[in-house]
């Protein structure tokens, strides 16, 4: 392919400045796109579905269930729709989201507390720098930092298609997710049940407004301000 030559040509440092330049969402897709593995998941195409993983959104438990735990990655609709448009308009489009501020403490929770693979070392790093969930919020969680770091990006980054306009056939939410996974189900003529995974080893009965400070929930607000509109979390 001649992308993929053109940008080997290129000198490492100046690859990796380029790619600095780009939310991690993007870097994604440009990843994915030089991979030279561009063809439609076999799995998508076997149920005419198209499932956008977004990180700490019980994605990992859909996969299980779904796809016998084939996961797709965490690549946006928009490249699936300008890579396979045909596929991409004759699919079932869906995904799950979450409560922006109960997966941002999801997702460092996580991190914090969770034995993970090499790949998930510098986020688990990052977090472990930081005295608590609100310390964390207070000086890292910004709506320019977001961008930077995959379990953080904001989930519309992953949802909206090369228009930037919500263009799914259906949202489930996790707040409802037992009914909105089964209502999957019947559009996919699946029979199966949503096992639990990938979850942080700390428990907790509270949900995260109820022990974060004011000002903790008014950053995070600040910081995925088109999820709360977009998502109809506000």
């Amino acid at each position: 392919m001649l992308q993929r030559y053109l940008w080997k040509l290129l000198p490492k440092s100046q690859r990796c400045f380029l790619l600095d330049r780009l939310s991690v969402v993007d870097r994604q897709v440009v990843s994915k796109s030089l991979s030279g593995n561009l063809r439609y998941p076999r799995r998508f195409a076997q149920s005419s579905c198209l499932f956008i993983h977004v990180p700490k959104c019980a994605g990992s438990s859909v996969c299980v269930a779904l796809f016998d735990g084939w996961t797709p990655g965490h690549l946006p609709l928009y490249w699936y729709e300008q890579q396979f448009p045909e596929k991409y308009a004759n699919s079932f489009k869906f995904a799950f989201v979450r409560d922006p501020l109960e997966r941002a403490y999801s997702a460092y929770a996580y991190l914090r507390g969770n034995a993970l693979s090499p790949r998930d070392h510098p986020a688990q790093k990052l977090v472990s720098q930081y005295r608590d969930f609100d310390d964390f919020v207070a000086r890292w969680l910004h709506p320019e930092t977001v961008q930077r770091q995959l379990h953080f990006a904001p989930q519309t980054d992953f949802l909206v298609d090369s228009l930037g306009h919500l263009a799914l056939d259906f949202i489930g939410y996790q707040e409802h997710l037992e009914r909105d996974f089964h209502l999957v189900c019947e559009q996919l003529g699946h029979q199966t049940s949503l096992p639990h995974v990938n979850s942080s080893q700390q428990r907790r009965s509270l949900p995260a407004r109820d022990f974060c400070s004011t000002r903790t929930r008014r950053l995070v607000r600040r910081a995925y301000q088109r999820d709360y509109e977009m998502l109809g979390y506000e």
